[in-house]
């Protein structure tokens, strides 16, 4: 009677490329991860302002009752891009947590190599064999494509590094209903933005601005809806009354100097047509009133 062999233990890790990028977002989900995040790049991932997230009922506000929620971090399979991020491992218990924080979401597994670290896209093709990584996701990414392009087909230990293979999964959430930027019903909340730069920030500076770089949909592209009507506004300025409900309003009103002038940087125009809750509170208000008159 053969005996009986163990299947490997799976370790899990899910690729934050939102709000998950920030460890105090994260750790609100999930109070028990311990290990810290890695910084990554993904090949084949294009991040967008995309999902749709309706409010709280007790953040819908009589004077702004058009907006019907906001538009959060999205993500869609997409060749010839790529996008950065950070890989979180999670034991069973937490990657049940955020898949409950997700559920506007589908888990989608990434292939293993896909994953760079996030000097890849610096270095010479010929350089590639030749890193030597820390991580353990990193390593077992480099040596599947080495296994993959035949370079290492003779080492003695191919099968070896094959069966590591299986016993890491790595994940990412994609939209269920992805597809739809935002607009004056599910606008960008600037609220929200700062976690993300937040958690960027504490990788680095160069890594908050590949952030901004390599997000698409902060302003609508006519090209492909040339008579659609475009809002004024995506984007609300709600730092002195977050939407977002994992918001750090203290955080915001310390950084938002720093953020804006990072902001206005890479994207001058729709930085420009940002609005202040308040304003549009007020412009709110006024329509209904025109309306109103205009009845009698």
């Amino acid at each position: 009677m053969s005996a009986s062999v163990n299947p490997p233990k799976i370790r899990h890790f899910i690729f934050g490329y939102g709000s998950l990028v920030c460890s105090k977002s994260r750790k609100i989900t999930a109070p028990t991860l311990t290990k810290p995040a890695h910084p990554v790049v993904i090949n084949h991932l294009r991040r967008t302002w995309t999902a749709r997230v309706p409010h709280r009922g007790d953040k819908i506000r009589e004077d702004l009752d058009q907006l019907k929620g906001q538009t959060a971090m999205g993500i869609e399979i997409a060749q010839n891009h790529n996008c950065t991020g950070v890989l979180i491992e999670v034991d069973d218990d937490q990657l049940a947590q955020f898949d409950e924080r997700e559920k506007g979401y589908n888990r989608v597994e990434i292939d293993l190599h896909q994953i760079f670290d996030t000097d890849h896209l610096k270095r010479n093709e010929e350089d590639h064999d030749n890193v030597e990584h820390s991580h353990d996701v990193l390593k077992v990414a480099h040596a599947k494509r080495k296994s993959m392009n035949g370079s290492i087909q003779n080492d003695a230990n191919i099968d070896q590094e094959r069966d590591e293979y299986d016993k890491y999964k790595v994940w990412v959430y994609v939209p269920k209903n992805g597809g739809t930027g935002a607009d004056h019903e599910y606008p960008i909340m600037q609220s929200y933005v700062d976690i993300i730069m937040r958690g960027c920030l504490s990788i680095g500076k160069d890594f908050a601005m590949q952030f901004l770089q390599s997000t698409h949909g902060w302003w609508h592209d006519k090209t492909n809806h040339p008579e659609s009507e475009v809002p004024e506004y995506l984007w609300i300025d709600d730092r002195h009354e977050p939407f977002y409900i994992r918001a750090d309003e203290e955080w915001s009103s310390e950084m938002k100097h720093m953020l804006d002038e990072m902001l206005k940087e890479i994207h001058p125009e729709p930085f420009e047509k940002r609005r202040h809750l308040t304003t549009l509170s007020s412009e709110s208000s006024s329509t209904e009133h025109s309306k109103t008159e205009s009845s009698h």
